[in-house]
């Protein structure tokens, strides 16, 4: 996550615009406040929704690279409900990426023979768990505003997250 190689071939094997950010998972709230500023807002939200489909997009540290965050001030920070990611995670000891692992503008992935048929053997590991259920992307919301903004609403409707504001 914070090695610009790394980053830069991820970009490259998903021929992803440079501009375009890549979220992070983290396994705990306290990892979130090493690579972002976790406003009160966020620490409510993720009482009640993480692990879970929320990205919440929060200003980012100097820790986390201008790649990274396509250029932006901001980071999109996830703790998805999938134990797996987040042994990775606490295993590494910080955050790795989050992004699908299809090409940009190809079809979403959901299992290693879809991956492979994608990117073939340009990736140095891939991880077997299974076919993937089908869902929606998850809810990106954006915290760094005056009101905070739904950027993609997924399984957790708006008006879920405004209750919970």
């Amino acid at each position: 996550m914070t090695d610009a190689r790394a980053v830069t071939k991820i970009f490259q094997l998903k021929q992803r615009p440079l501009n375009k950010p890549i979220h992070i998972v983290v396994s705990s709230l306290q990892m979130a406040e090493d690579y972002a500023f976790v406003p009160e807002s966020a620490l409510n939200l993720a009482q009640h929704f993480l692990p879970g489909p929320l990205t919440l997009v929060l200003r980012k540290r100097e820790i986390i690279s201008d790649l990274l965050s396509g250029g932006k001030e901001t980071i999109g920070i996830r703790m998805p409900d999938n134990l797996i990611a987040l042994a990775l995670v606490e295993r590494a000891g910080v955050p790795i990426t989050a992004t699908s692992a299809n090409v940009s503008g190809q079809p979403d992935i959901y299992s290693i023979q879809d991956a492979f048929d994608q990117l073939e053997n340009k990736v140095d590991l891939y991880l077997d768990i299974g076919i993937l259920p089908k869902r929606l992307p998850s809810t990106i919301l954006d915290l760094t505003l005056d009101t905070p903004k739904i950027l993609r609403e997924g399984p957790i409707p708006f008006e879920k997250i405004l209750e919970k504001l």
